[in-house]
């Protein structure tokens, strides 16, 4: 029976809950999670595998403006991470704003002509959930 494989970069801004997301597709605890801002300073991979499908997940450090050369090199992270995947998984918070992170985010994978999945985090913040749609 073929198997079939594709890399998934979580990608999104700070805090926005792309390691609790990981963590919950892998189904145990492999990146940590905190309130604090750049946790995540690296690349982290999970692995989901189902029958023959296998994804590969990748989460990347939040998109932010670098202020510094660790800023920097997280940032490039997530370049480097974008331009190997198959698909990017777009993490937001649900807010009326595009910020300008997640349009950058979109442009890299409009770069390198890769679909885009939406993931809307924290609806619970939602009171009118009609909202969303």
């Amino acid at each position: 029976m073929p198997t079939s494989s594709s890399f998934v970069a979580i990608v999104g801004r700070p805090n926005v809950g792309k390691s609790s997301l990981l963590n919950a597709i892998v189904g145990q605890k492999i990146a940590i999670v905190s309130d604090k801002p750049q946790t995540t300073r690296n690349r982290i991979m999970g692995v989901h595998t189902d029958g023959d499908c296998q994804l590969v997940f990748l989460d990347t450090p939040g998109a932010h403006k670098a202020h510094n050369r660790l800023g920097d090199f997280m940032n490039d992270s997530i370049r480097d991470t974008v331009s190997g995947v198959d698909v990017t998984l777009l993490v937001v918070e649900p807010t009326t704003k595009i910020h300008d992170q997640e349009r950058a985010l979109l442009d890299q994978a409009k770069t390198h002509h890769l679909p885009v999945v939406l993931a809307i985090n924290k609806i619970d913040t939602v009171e009118n959930k009609a909202h969303l749609l």
